[in-house]
This record gives structure tokens, C-alpha cells and sequence, in this order.
């Protein structure tokens, strides 16, 4: 879960750019490199060959890292973790119910519902969601009816996607 609101967090704005120029620069490095072997001159790839190493090995670890990291942060400094969470879902609006707080947000109040196939996301903002994972939906037959009953819920003004 946390990976996945890693991966939104770097889809958009600012962070995405950030993490295209990263990609853009590694690559341009990579071709430099590689067009130095092709010349003749090897040196080049010796320099270069370190420092594109250590990028190219956070780019493939970065992500997942990043989204276990952040689980593991939330683990350890959020209370409510421990703890039974109650989510409830009217026509009113999501319920979210911890040991500390208790939380309802109006369907009209919603930026989006998403869902994956894990869970369904509730954006209240454009950048932080409330979830529920399926799996504490029940069978497939109460997620296909509770998927329904949200699109039911939802004021035409409030999208959902749906990630198949």
C-alpha cells in the first residue's frame, strides 16, 4: 500500500519532474559511456561507471525502499497502528473509526474514490486518501457490491476510477 501512494506521490507536480530529470541524466551518462567505449576511449566508462552504478541501483531500489520505509515509520509513531480501524460506508459519507479519532467525510467532499486491486482510495485531497483493503471486504461477491454501492454514493461531480 505505502508503495503504491509512493509511486502517486512521484507521478505528479514537482517530484515528477525531479524524478525524470534524475532518469533523463542517469541515461545521458549511460550513452556517454557507452558511446566513449565505442571511440575508443574506455577511460571515460571508468570514470563514469561508479557513480552511474550507485544512481542506477537507487532508481531500482528507491521505490520500494521508500514505500517500506515509510510503513515502517507509521509503524512505530502512529498508536492508532496497534489497534483495531473501523471504516463504515453509507450514503452519507466514509466512516473511519481508530482508537484516538473518529473521522466522516461526505461523499460531495470526496476528490476521488480509486481502486486497485487491493483496495479502494478515498481522496480527500487531490494527494491523501483513506483506504480499505478488499481483503476486509470478504468474498469477491461483497467487494462487487459494495464497488456498486459507492458508485451509487458518489455525486456525478466525484470520479471513479477503476484499475482493472
Amino acid at each position: 500500500m505505502s508503495t503504491l501512494l509512493v509511486r502517486e506521490l512521484f507521478g505528479r507536480g514537482v517530484r515528477r519532474v525531479l524524478k525524470w530529470i534524475v532518469v533523463a541524466v542517469w541515461t545521458a551518462g549511460v550513452l556517454l559511456a557507452a558511446a566513449g567505449i565505442g571511440l575508443g576511449d574506455a577511460g571515460i566508462a571508468w570514470r563514469l561507471g561508479p557513480p552511474l552504478a550507485l544512481v542506477g541501483v537507487m532508481l531500482l531500489v528507491f521505490y520500494p525502499l521508500t514505500g517500506w520505509l515509510h510503513a515502517s515509520q507509521v509503524g512505530r509513531h502512529d498508536p492508532n497502528v496497534a489497534h483495531p480501524i473501523t471504516h463504515t460506508l453509507d450514503a452519507s459519507g466514509l466512516g473511519i473509526t481508530t482508537r484516538a479519532a473518529t473521522v466522516h467525510v461526505k461523499w460531495d467532499g470526496m476528490h476521488k474514490v480509486r481502486e486497485t486491486d487491493d483496495m479502494f482510495l478515498f481522496y480527500y485531497t487531490d494527494r491523501y486518501a483513506y483506504f480499505l483493503p478488499k481483503r476486509t471486504v470478504g468474498a469477491e461477491s461483497a467487494v462487487d457490491g459494495l464497488r456498486d454501492r459507492i458508485r451509487d454514493w458518489l455525486p456525478a461531480s466525484v470520479p471513479y476510477q477503476h484499475r482493472s
